[in-house]
């Protein structure tokens, strides 16, 4: 019997392959291999007055590779596609089958999320048809950010010169925008620190002045205010230990990686752009040649889910009790779900626990590649590891009515922090091992005003770009880093990089205002995050694909029709004709009214008055 099977990507071929065996043949078909064809209205290739068909056409740089493909579809016996398990992955099964012409009793679609023998054999012996609400799903997105690109790009060509418009990067714009203006417009604030310096067994110490018995301060508003502090403070010079409080504080480790805080994650820890970090997950996923054999390395990298496959579970609890010991180990902590959630698998991590990264180094030189990997690794062991315990004291000092704070801190359990604290930010706060009592003078001090200013907020960088995406629900994981690219191409020119930070130009400024007054119940923030919401719906039948269309285009079509109103079709006159070219002269409308005029305008220019 002859088995085909078809995958995305063609470092998957070599690993799947090894695993079948020689009985299966392993093809790749390159991602997507079709595309909507620009035809038709507005060169869409949708017909919006036809349910919406799209003109589905096999992308030309695929010709060669779908060629290939047929062939070896039309002798096997079977079809496996294979292609990746999430919205994409479907429509591209989809693809392949009506492309090349498969009959449904002839293929079978297997999903895995991850290369391994385990999970890939299970997918064989579970194979399932293509899922017509998923590729539902991905269709609509297509057509909908085709839709949009392709009315409103023009609009903006003519009004602001601006190359192209998009659903999502519009939206995404409008933020990086919003938050430039707020930068602009915010006011900046002058007010003072004030702060004790004492010692202790040559130890330093800084506490921090917060106000009266009968009134906290949090920052001192003038120079003045600080002047009379230090002269009040003065008159008797004496500080004194009024209070010692002291709480344990439980610090959580952080949930599993999900691919939004994976891309953050690593974006900020290595310092390197989304679309790299995805890139090293990418290959991670797909496996690398291990001491004679290609592996893959980590699940699936297209993930919203929080949560890891039960199987994995008791592999991990294993793991930290024997390499950490038992009081190490805490269950894996549930966490709320994002409300856009899909939820279709687990969250990132590795496929194999023995494959530690002291391990892995042994075979590859990439740096980054590793340093992908430790990270995803420790962050998967923190998350069934115990919390850390920290002893926090605060000493309350006076001098008359006025108190100063000490805080210090105190490392009783570090939990998790064995397997992640390094990759976590260090508190700023002072730990030591010198203790005071109650009524204890204080020697030796002095006091320090430091002038302070307050900030304007920060510009995004990547990764706290992806954040907010993902909190104000625009796009999926799976887009941001495409987003992102998008936003900073020199070709388009409407933002820029200007230290690590995003910046918005002034061509993107523009294009953002426009938008904002012209289409701003179409191109805002919260009606595309009601969109995701209803492409959800769609991939679990509970809206129709050509439902959501319909009401989406008629939204559009009005929008438009309020900034550029369609031009009057031209009425033809039968037994009219133009004395110049011999053509029927149609009626055209001018600042006084409707007049006769040839067709060819500017060509030709003849034009006759109305007999009333």
């Amino acid at each position: 019997m002859r088995k085909l099977v078809i995958v995305e990507s063609p470092n998957k071929v070599k690993s799947i392959k090894e695993i079948l065996g020689p009985s299966f043949i392993v093809m790749a078909s390159v991602g997507h291999i079709s595309e909507i064809r620009n035809s038709g209205l507005y060169n869409m290739g949708i017909d919006p007055n036809n349910g919406f068909k799209a003109d589905y056409a096999v992308s030309f740089d695929k010709k060669d590779i779908v060629k290939r493909l047929k062939e070896q579809s039309d002798i096997a016996d079977i079809v496996y596609i294979a292609s990746d398990p999430d919205r994409e992955g479907e429509a591209i099964a989809w693809s392949l089958k009506k492309f090349l012409k498969i009959p449904d009793n002839k293929y079978q679609r297997v999903t895995f999320h991850e290369i391994t023998k385990k999970a890939v054999l299970k997918a064989f012996d579970n194979p399932r048809k293509i899922d017509e609400n998923l590729v539902g799903a991905s269709h609509a997105r297509q057509k909908l950010d085709k839709i949009v690109g392709y009315r409103l790009s023009p609009i903006a060509r003519n009004k602001v010169n601006a190359r192209s418009v998009g659903r999502v990067q519009s939206a995404g714009l409008k933020l990086i925008v919003d938050k430039e203006n707020e930068i602009n417009n915010f006011v900046v604030e002058t007010y003072f620190d004030l702060f004790l310096l004492f010692s202790k067994n040559n130890v330093a110490f800084k506490a921090k002045y917060f106000g009266t018995e009968d009134k906290e301060i949090k920052r001192i508003s003038s120079i003045e205010d600080i002047e009379r502090i230090v002269k009040e403070c003065k008159k008797t010079n004496i500080y004194k230990i009024d209070s010692i409080t002291t709480k344990e504080k439980y610090s959580n480790p952080k949930p599993p990686f999900t691919t939004s805080t994976f891309q953050q994650e690593v974006s900020n820890k290595l310092n390197i752009s989304v679309k790299q970090a995805m890139s090293y997950a990418q290959k991670l996923f797909e496996g690398l040649d291990i001491n004679g054999k290609h592996l893959g390395l980590i699940t699936y990298i297209r993930t919203d889910s929080t949560e890891f496959a039960p199987d994995f579970l008791p592999e991990l609890e294993s793991y930290v009790k024997t390499v950490y010991g038992k009081k190490y180990y805490a269950k894996v902590r549930k966490t709320k779900k994002s409300e856009n959630a899909q939820d279709g698998h687990e969250a990132i991590r590795p496929v194999d626990l023995e494959m530690t990264p002291e391990r892995l180094s042994q075979y590859i030189d990439d740096k980054n590649l590793l340093k992908v990997y430790d990270i995803i690794y420790k962050r998967t062991i923190a998350t069934a590891m115990s919390s850390s315990i920290t002893s926090e004291t605060t000493y309350t000092i006076i001098n008359d009515k006025h108190l100063f704070n000490l805080v210090s801190k105190e490392m009783l359990f570090d939990g998790y922090k064995k397997a992640y604290g390094s990759f976590e930010d260090k508190d700023d706060d002072a730990t030591t091992s010198e203790t005071f009592e109650i009524g204890e003078i204080i020697k030796h001090s002095t006091l320090e005003a430091l002038e302070k200013h307050t900030n304007p907020p920060a510009r995004y960088k990547e990764s706290t770009f992806i954040k907010e995406l993902e909190k104000r629900g625009i796009g999926r994981p799976s887009t941001f880093a495409s987003t992102i690219e998008t936003l900073l191409s020199e070709s388009r020119g409407y933002c820029v990089l200007k230290d690590k930070s995003i910046v918005p130009t002034e061509k993107g400024m523009m294009l953002s205002n426009f938008l904002d007054e012209s289409f701003s119940d179409i191109i805002n923030i919260n009606y595309t995050s009601e969109l995701e919401k209803d492409l959800d719906k769609i991939a679990t039948n509970n809206l129709k694909e050509i439902d959501f269309l319909t009401d989406f285009y008629r939204k559009l079509d009005s929008t438009i029709e309020k900034i550029e109103p369609k031009k009057r079709e031209l009425i033809i006159i039968e037994d009219k004709f133009c004395p110049k070219c011999g053509s029927n002269l149609v009626v055209r409308t001018g600042k006084y009214g409707d007049f006769l005029a040839c067709p060819k305008f500017p060509r030709c220019k003849y034009i006759e008055k109305i007999d009333k």
